[in-house]
């Protein structure tokens, strides 16, 4: 499964709930792209339309925000200031992903190779003020 969609940002709920359909089936989302391309908005409208509440925010400096909703958990990470793997495992970053909750990963670079699960590989590229490139693949 393999999808590319060049879109505006008032269009962002449409590919939101492409996305929600495979977390039905694919638990960890990792999100890739230049500072500014949308990351995070792409999360909070994901979240929104999930039915969280919550303000979602940006972990940058957290590197954790966890959202819990109708019995569900929900971690999104920022690993951008990360500079190593152990500081991922003194957080215990392996039982949040393998946990059976919905992951976002943004800057998920430096655990690419070391994790041994389905997720789904979102690249969102900037392209103006109004849109953005995704590409969205499933990898096994």
């Amino acid at each position: 499964m393999s999808y590319k969609v060049v879109y505006s940002l008032n269009k962002i709920d449409e590919i939101s709930q492409l996305i929600i359909d495979k977390i039905k089936t694919v638990k960890t989302i990792m999100l890739r792209g230049e500072l500014g391309s949308g990351k995070t908005t792409l999360v909070k409208s994901v979240l929104k339309r999930m039915g969280v509440n919550d303000s979602v925010t940006s972990p940058t400096f957290s590197i954790l925000n966890e959202y819990d909703f109708a019995e569900n958990i929900i971690y999104h990470f920022d690993l951008y200031r990360v500079k190593n793997i152990e500081e991922l495992n003194v957080i215990g970053f392996e039982d949040y992903i393998y946990s059976q909750n919905t992951c976002f990963i943004e800057w998920p670079e430096i655990v690419l190779n070391k994790i041994n699960l389905k997720y789904l590989d979102i690249e969102i590229r900037y392209l103006d003020e109004d849109k953005r490139e995704i590409i969205i693949k499933e990898i096994d």
